[in-house]
């Protein structure tokens, strides 16, 4: 599913007027006929329920008075409270304020801070409402009367569907501006904005999407680079298993990391590889906690290296590196690998030298923070998979630079390095070299704990080692690893699965790909 700015929904929208001579005012009703049968369906019929609509001066606002005239229609008791005087409203929204009065809708002006203070028992008194404050054009934060009413509604205990957007959301990065409502249900018109799925999806709650009549060829020419990672596409991507497979048909993973107080985080990578599907995975730690790895993993091989007098990896141990690299598919470098001088000199050539696929991630990454982008990857495929901080550091930029622009971060990520850019948090995002991102939509809070990032590289890793590129072992990686939790937080609930435990419901997440198990609907929540 294509994700899309405020801008290029407009330009859809505009074209659609301009070239194609649908009118604006039926886009505008088949969005408002499409959220009102969304409403219906999910809270039931509305006749002689109290319906308050807060609206808008501006398109946004529209969409909220055509549906109070349908709603009306079909016996809902719906009122308007208008943030503005009624003549200030212009084209199609002036339209929809005249055929919703003319057909007895109940319109009250509320254009000040004041004028909704009075109104707001009046307003708390219905038990259902509908957001039509602000759409995707907002750009600055939310002040005065429409602030007040966005805090209005956040206090109210019935159900909020916003139209389009819950207000005070940014279409494209989904950053809170001000104050923005948080809604239970979001019915979005034509392509789902990118801010829904971003940092919007905590405010956005059930989203739906609505078909209002633009054409395929319309949308078809926008230049897309953000999509929702879905679950058609990811199973896609999952290479079949032959029934006369070996374990040598399904690659070898070699993990490479591990340091004093740090020993369980290549443990966990290579159990993300095993459970991802590889056919052999070598834990290579330095050699003083090697017994630790080999009472930990009895489904991987343990490889002993030479450590520093610091107890990390040392140096030296390059070319033992390099030559196990020519039995393996790929190398996961980082879990627990520590930040003394041998290990991070270590990873800055293992980056440029390795001769397979490589997943760098965790201590890897600090080790490349300095001129990240300066030192090509040697690696024909290769994926980092970064948190906020890692990638601010990366980047140079602070965290909250990061987290303010996520899928920005993710892009400068894979562009500047040259490579698939994994940005993990809620929604983790990735992004390829020429610009194109995916955001995924699985996981949950249970992915909250240490340990999982080492999972995810491992999973990734794992399939790397199975013959997928760079790209394709990400998505799938991210998507299956977060469909892990899901399933384990079905049973579990949000707290309290250790990331060994998330490691088992891997081969469940497969499973529940690879038969179909997992649904996203144009009509449903596709997040």
């Amino acid at each position: 599913m294509i994700l899309v700015t405020a801008e290029q929904m407009r330009s859809c929208d505009r074209r659609t007027i301009e070239e194609i001579g649908l009118p604006g005012l039926v886009l505008m009703e088949n969005a408002a006929q499409g959220a009102v049968r969304v409403l219906v369906d999910q809270v039931g019929e509305l006749e002689g329920v109290p319906v308050a609509v807060l609206a808008g001066r501006g398109n946004n606002g529209g969409d909220g008075l055509a549906m109070a005239r349908i709603l009306a229609n079909q016996g809902a008791l719906c009122d308007v409270y208008l943030l503005a005087e009624t003549g200030a409203l212009k084209g199609d929204a002036a339209t929809n304020l005249r055929v919703a009065q003319a057909c007895g809708v109940r319109v009250v002006e509320a254009p000040d801070e004041a004028g909704l203070e009075a109104l707001s028992g009046e307003i708390a008194r219905h038990e259902l409402f509908i957001d039509a404050l602000l759409g995707t054009g907002l750009s600055k934060p939310v002040s005065g009367r429409y602030r007040a009413a966005i805090e209005l509604l956040n206090q109210l205990e019935a159900p909020v569907l916003a139209v389009d957007i819950p207000s005070g959301l940014c279409a494209d990065t989904g950053a809170v501006l001000g104050a923005a409502v948080v809604a239970d249900f979001t019915v979005t018109f034509g392509l789902v904005k990118q801010g829904l799925i971003l940092d919007g999806a905590g405010h956005s709650g059930e989203l739906f999407l609505v078909d209002i009549s633009i054409p395929p060829a319309v949308e078809d020419d926008l230049e897309v680079e953000c999509h929702l990672l879905e679950a058609d596409l990811a199973a896609a991507l999952v290479n079949p298993r032959p029934a006369g497979a070996h374990k040598g048909s399904f690659g070898h993973l070699l993990v490479l990391g591990g340091s004093p107080g740090k020993s369980g985080a290549p443990c966990l990578a290579a159990m993300g590889g095993l459970r991802a599907g590889a056919g052999l995975v070598t834990a290579c730690l330095p050699e003083e906690l090697n017994l630790a790895a080999e009472i930990k993993l009895t489904a991987a091989m343990t490889r002993p290296l030479a450590q520093s007098s610091q107890g990390g990896l040392a140096l030296e141990v390059l070319p033992t590196v390099l030559e196990l690299m020519a039995d393996c598919q790929a190398l996961v470098l980082g879990p627990g690998l520590g930040r003394e001088g041998d290990c991070l000199e270590l990873a800055r050539r293992l980056w440029a030298q390795c001769p397979g696929s490589l997943v760098v991630d965790a201590d890897g990454l600090f080790a490349l923070a300095d001129g990240w982008g300066k030192v090509a990857c040697g690696a024909a495929q290769a994926v980092i998979t970064p948190h906020p901080g890692e990638a601010a550091r990366l980047l140079g930029l602070t965290t909250a630079q990061v987290q303010a622009d996520r899928l920005g971060a993710a892009r400068a990520l894979a562009s500047v390095g040259g490579v698939v850019a994994v940005l993990k948090g809620a929604h983790t995002i990735i992004a390829e070299p020429g610009g194109a991102a995916w955001i995924n939509p699985t996981g949950g809070p249970l992915l909250a704990s240490g340990g999982s990032g080492d999972v995810l590289a491992g999973v990734i890793g794992g399939l790397m080692a199975q013959g997928l590129g760079s790209l394709e072992a990400a998505l799938v990686g991210c998507f299956v690893h977060g469909l892990a939790a899901d399933l384990a937080a079905e049973e579990y609930g949000e707290r309290g699965l250790a990331a060994e435990e998330l490691a088992d419901w891997l081969p469940r997440a497969f499973a529940a790909l690879e038969e179909a198990e997992v649904e996203f609907s144009e009509e449903g929540a596709p997040c």
